[in-house]
């Protein structure tokens, strides 16, 4: 078979030229190689035999100088080339773009200084708000059921009571009859008298079931808690010390177990410690725990067989699979056949219902209402901070549009100037989030002491990891805001750009002015939200602090003189008068008194009211239950001293003692609720006793003016008055003055030792003092509140100026054109003040919208002021016009100094 012709070999000088170029061309460059080879033997085969030699050395040399420099400029390629990998070296892009993040930040301290501060400001209120919210609302309770632990409440709604609590029977019946509670917890809050272990002095006990400990999983660090057995009424008193009280008083001794001291002069033995730990049952922080058998009263026939006796707190227990409504449901139509099986024990006129909530809601719900309150305040400051620190950045990106076209022409792509935008606003933000936990820091104990007044649950407060977590998602989430919300200041044509920046003319400038006017006039319409909610609380404070409490305020001073002697004194209520009699004594006769008076409570310091069961002589009705009434034993001369006025008949005299027949004063509204139009002098009235019986008559002699005891924004209560002689002696004592009432102060302790040398005295403070301690929430909420709203205003007003400022430098040529065609200069001043009062005007209305919404949440928190009150909005509105033509004078100012000569010389 006859094969194909092979082609004919390439002479030795192609294919060595062929082999040398290998190495001088690129690899990969095949198609390069190929055409020069070919090229090459083509030529060399066209070339005389005779000049073959001198035409392939010149070729040859040639390969040898290209060989030469492609060794050279690899050598300096290879010199310059990063010895580390990938990630190294965007590691490394990414150092080398902070650097010049920070000496471009650092070039431009103003800008840095007023973004760092403005937006630290705004995350550190945002930051203390937040950790406050975070462990009252947030956080869940301590305990493994939590979720289960519900909280009954017992309100008379027609009479005005939030909750009248429960008594023993009722709850047994509940404890019998329900399916959906597994457990029912009893708690009484309960103050004492502590004799046996350091000075005494006065404590908070919790009277508790005891499947208290258990339902909450609180368990002994040391010995024991209640058992079913404590509960019986002949048991021996106990108390279990909270860990806090133990290591305070105790010295943390383990061998207080076992040991007793004396709880309203009755031994009690200690037989267990806590673990620390919060416990919230209470209204207070409790120091112990006791059984029921450590207090005469709740072991007495009343507490113990009285349906109307209603003085202990309920929780509830959900059994395994049971939910809150079908709770509510069950325990709703049990209260129901209550009602009718009881209609003497649920009067109509008191409206008794029934309430079930998760014992959370119940803890925090006086608080809640606040602190949402003032979270909403300080969000609106970051709104209005992040606004402001928008406009600035907006400022600066217009400056630097020759920058940005520079990069942009030289090959950077949007992608990298976004990424360089984003590490310096990343800078800012997160310096400025480090600023605002200073700022948090330093303000969390005072946010912590004012929370405290609205709930017990203030230990679970700090900058935790969540805390931290939320600080640093806003820092982050600012800093995208910032680095990708504006446009980059170049236009398309950088040409344009190039020959634009700098002139005054910035490309866009039109687009970019609309969108910082609009972040101006949201700045506005935030504050004048804000100063609304501002203006409506400070008008509350204002109408509290004029409420008449019933009593005068000036020059009197009270104190408390506890009796401490318990059961080692006989009959230690007439030591107790003998001591009392002789204080006043002694005391009405040094100079300066005018007057002094002992009670068991003074007003702001009068024990919340309790239900009572009175009988009206010459009535049908065997007693009529009162949901809250306040019994208050008095000495002589109490009207007198806190200057509350007698509308009817006398007050009481030292004659008024054990020898003569019982008598009472009841304030006005006692009076009404029992005697209507009637007149209730020389009418006699019962009590009721703790025992289930009645007590003796007792004959009405006076009427007395209604007084806020119990706080200036509360109703009036139902006040019984009886005589420290005929009732018992109180520890509270009041003296009023002609001067200075402090001043007595020393001198009365001095007086009281010599008296009683055990008697401590204690908790020195005027009636204008308590007035004040009242009114401190509603102080400290204004005080919260005004301090952000102005916050916000200041930095509107500064959002304002800088708005305009910059606005003026861009119209520079223009003013000064306007001014070389014969514009006066005020005409100019008006143009610019305009710009910033019609700004303020729109913010001016749509705050006025937002705020006539917003305010109605507020209804809780103010004081005889409407949500919507037209003095408030209107002076709020005078005020943010006024603060923003103030901000507009100094640009608008500048304005009219341009020279036009040197505008049109740059134009």
């Amino acid at each position: 078979m006859k094969g194909k012709s092979l082609p004919p070999r390439p002479p030795v000088a192609v294919r060595l030229f062929d082999r040398l170029l290998e190495l001088v061309l690129p690899k990969g460059s095949w198609t390069e190689h190929a055409e020069t080879v070919e090229v090459f033997s083509d030529l060399y085969v066209r070339t005389p035999r005779r000049k073959k030699p001198a035409m392939l050395f010149r070729e040859l040399r040639g390969l040898a100088r290209l060989f030469s420099a492609r060794l050279t400029f690899q050598r300096e390629a290879n010199r310059h080339m990063p010895k580390h990998p990938p990630f190294f070296n965007r590691f490394s892009d990414t150092f080398a773009g902070i650097q010049h993040a920070i000496r471009g930040l650092a070039n431009n301290p103003g800008y840095t200084f007023a973004f760092v501060l403005t937006l630290g400001l705004g995350i550190g209120a945002n930051t203390a708000i937040f950790s406050i919210v975070n462990g009252v609302l947030l956080q869940p309770l301590p305990y493994p059921d939590a979720d289960r632990i519900m909280y009954m409440k017992q309100p008379a709604r027609l009479a005005g009571t939030e909750n009248s609590l429960f008594s023993f029977p009722e709850l047994a019946e509940y404890r019998a009859e329900s399916r959906t509670i597994s457990e029912f917890v009893e708690f009484g809050d309960w103050t004492f008298t502590v004799v046996g272990h350091g000075d005494p002095h006065r404590a908070t006990g919790g009277l508790v079931s005891a499947n208290y400990f258990d339902v909450l999983g609180i368990r002994p660090q040391l010995g024991r808690t209640l058992t079913i057995e404590d509960e019986d009424r002949a048991a021996t008193p106990i108390a279990v010390l909270t860990h806090e009280y133990w290591v305070r008083v105790f010295g943390s001794d383990p061998d207080a177990i076992g040991t007793s001291f004396e709880l309203n002069s009755k031994p009690v033995t200690i037989v267990g410690v806590l673990e620390p730990g919060s416990h919230y049952a209470g209204r207070r922080k409790q120091d112990f725990y006791v059984n029921y058998a450590s207090n005469d009263h709740y072991v007495g026939a009343s507490m113990q067989d009285d349906r109307t006796h209603r003085m202990t707190d309920a929780f509830a227990l959900l059994a395994p699979g049971a939910t809150l409504e079908q709770a509510r449901t069950e325990l709703g139509a049990l209260n129901d056949r209550f009602h009718e099986a009881f209609p003497q024990d649920y009067p109509e006129r008191f409206g008794f219902d029934l309430d079930v909530l998760p014992w959370r809601e119940q803890l925090t719900s006086s608080a809640r209402p606040t602190l949402l309150m003032l979270l909403g305040a300080v969000g609106m400051v970051l709104l209005i901070a992040c606004a402001n620190v928008a406009n600035l950045t907006l400022t600066r990106l217009v400056k630097r549009e020759r920058e940005f076209a520079v990069r942009a022409a030289l090959g950077a792509g949007k992608g990298q100037l976004r990424k360089q935008l984003l590490t310096e606003t990343l800078l800012l933000s997160l310096a400025g989030a480090g600023f605002g936990l200073v700022v948090a820091k330093g303000s969390l104990d005072l946010l912590v002491s004012y929370t405290s007044r609205f709930t017990l649950r203030t230990g679970e407060i700090g900058l935790d990891m969540s805390v931290l977590g939320f600080t640093l998602l806003v820092a982050v989430g600012a800093a995208v805001l910032f680095a990708f919300g504006p446009g980059l200041p170049f236009s398309k044509d950088l040409g344009s750009s190039l020959t634009s920046a700098g002139s005054g003319r910035a490309s866009g400038g039109v687009a970019r002015r609309r969108a910082q006017k609009l972040l101006v006039v949201s700045q506005l319409t935030v504050s004048f939200v804000l100063l609304i909610g501002a203006g409506l609380l400070v008008r509350s404070l204002v109408n509290l602090t004029r409420v008449d409490p019933g009593f005068d305020l000036e020059n009197v001073v009270t104190m408390d003189a506890i009796d401490f002697s318990g059961g080692r004194i006989n009959n230690a209520r007439e030591w107790n008068r003998q001591v009392f009699t002789e204080i006043r004594r002694q005391l009405k006769g040094y100079p300066g008194v005018r007057s002094v008076a002992v009670a068991n409570a003074v007003p702001f310091k009068t024990q919340s009211p309790r239900p009572a069961t009175i009988r009206v002589e010459g009535r049908q009705e065997d007693g009529i239950q009162s949901p809250a009434a306040a019994f208050i034993s008095i000495s002589p001369d109490y009207f007198e001293t806190i200057g509350t006025r007698l509308l009817r008949g006398r007050d009481f005299t030292m004659s008024d003692d054990t020898l003569s027949a019982n008598v009472a004063i009841l304030n006005a509204t006692m009076a009404e609720a029992y005697f209507g139009d009637d007149n209730p002098l020389g009418r006699r009235i019962a009590f009721l006793g703790n025992q289930g019986n009645w007590g003796e008559w007792h004959t009405i002699v006076g009427i007395a003016a209604d007084t806020k005891s119990f706080g200036l924004n509360g109703s009036d209560v139902g006040v019984v008055y009886r005589p420290a002689d005929q009732n018992f002696w109180g520890s509270t004592i009041a003296i009023r003055t002609i001067g200075d009432p402090m001043l007595l102060v020393e001198n009365a302790r001095e007086i009281i030792r010599q008296i009683d040398p055990n008697r401590p005295v204690e908790n020195f403070a005027t009636l204008g003092d308590l007035r004040s301690e009242d009114i401190a929430p509603w102080r400290l909420n204004t005080t919260l509140f005004s301090t952000f709203a102005l916050l916000a205003l200041v930095i509107a007003a500064v959002g304002i100026a800088g708005v305009l400022a910059f606005n003026v430098s861009q119209r520079t040529n223009e003013f000064g054109i306007r001014m070389s065609l014969g514009a006066d200069r005020s005409n100019v001043l008006m143009m610019v003040l305009n710009e910033g009062t019609k700004m303020a005007a729109i913010g001016v209305v749509t705050g006025g919208v937002v705020a006539y919404g917003l305010t109605r949440l507020m209804t809780g928190l103010l004081f005889e002021v409407e949500p919507v009150d037209p003095a408030t909005f209107a002076g709020v509105a005078v005020l943010l016009l006024g603060v923003a033509g103030v901000g507009s004078f100094l640009p608008a100012r500048k304005a009219t100094l341009v020279n036009p000569i040197d505008a049109l010389k740059s134009e």
